[in-house]
């Protein structure tokens, strides 16, 4: 069994940390699965990341692996007195979200008067 699976075929989605001045953003893209997720642990370390912004716009798919890394990173943020803010979040992480009580943990940015927010 080869333990890298990664280098037989493409992931089909990536988690990573990106920085926009002084923030650090978690992006989400595409369909995370097990995989994904655990090839952002071999990279970044096991312990949560702490972030500003959560970026999920672009996911198709989310596995419980995936959903308890973004938590994590949104509990260690809060630890470390920050409030990260889901400024970007699709369908099906939304659907997720509802599923699994999580939908209120987040905070979000707010909305601008004339434009309603995209019911989950």
């Amino acid at each position: 069994m080869n333990p890298h699976p990664e280098r037989i075929r493409p992931l089909p989605g990536s988690i990573t940390i990106e920085r926009e001045g002084d923030q650090r953003v978690l992006c989400l893209r595409g369909e995370l699965d097990t995989a994904v997720a655990e090839r952002f642990k071999d990279h970044q370390g096991r312990d949560p990341m702490i972030v500003d912004v959560i970026d999920a716009g672009a996911v198709s798919f989310i596995s419980s692996t995936a959903l308890a890394l973004l938590v994590r990173c949104a509990e260690a943020s809060l630890a470390a007195s920050r409030r990260p803010v889901l400024r970007a979040s699709s369908p099906s992480l939304e659907r997720i979200l509802q599923l699994s009580g999580l939908n209120g943990t987040l905070a979000r940015p707010p909305t601008t008067p004339g434009h309603a927010e995209t019911p989950g």
